[in-house]
């Protein structure tokens, strides 16, 4: 993760997000609009520390979270069953086909990719730019972390055409799906403004 671009690249290597590592990823990664990227990207993974979704959910706040999904009746049999949360919420979807496919490819890196079909893509393109090996992130989920965490956020930038998006507001739709956390995404992104 970011203690490990850090060392890798001679950089304070405290797992904290500030211009100096942000200058080298975007130097590293070639990232357009670095702002505007670090806006979303920073949000969602909470400055790149977040590795993976906690599926560890109390009941209140399944019923919070994911209401389509659970209600009074249902909710306390999964509270605080991660497995069976992430079974619940993502199996038989997103490319998601055998018993614990909702739970292994629940969402990891710096933007939570999520989704055995999502998993698959990344490793094509990963395949393509030659940075991994046929099936490695499939056998190895935890990979999108713990070895290609930034790459997993450029990838879905890459995928959905967000390069030119500069928009903050129309940004976080198409990031988020709504705009849940926008004020943040807002704040940061003017912050990080600063920094380039």
């Amino acid at each position: 993760m970011l203690v490990d671009f850090q060392k890798q690249y001679g950089l304070v290597a405290d797992g904290k997000f500030g211009p100096a590592t942000a200058k080298k990823i975007v130097e590293v990664f070639k990232i357009k609009h670095p702002a505007q990227f670090f806006g979303q990207v920073c949000h969602e993974s909470a400055d790149l520390t977040l590795k993976e979704e906690n599926l560890n959910y109390s009941a209140s706040r399944l019923l919070q979270v994911f209401p389509k999904y659970f209600n009074l009746t249902n909710v306390n049999r999964y509270t605080g069953k991660p497995i069976e949360i992430g079974n619940r919420v993502y199996g038989s979807r997103m490319g998601n086909k055998n018993a614990n496919d909702g739970y292994y490819f629940r969402g990891r890196g710096a933007i939570q990719l999520t989704g055995r079909s999502n998993y698959k893509a990344f490793e094509n393109w990963l395949v393509e730019k030659g940075l991994c090996k046929s099936n490695e992130i499939m056998l190895d989920p935890d990979l999108v972390w713990k070895k290609y965490y930034i790459e997993s956020a450029i990838f879905f930038f890459d995928t959905n055409n967000l390069w030119n998006i500069t928009d903050v507001l129309n940004l976080t739709k198409k990031v988020n799906g709504g705009t849940n956390g926008l004020q943040d995404r807002i704040n940061r992104t003017l912050r990080y403004e600063k920094w380039f």
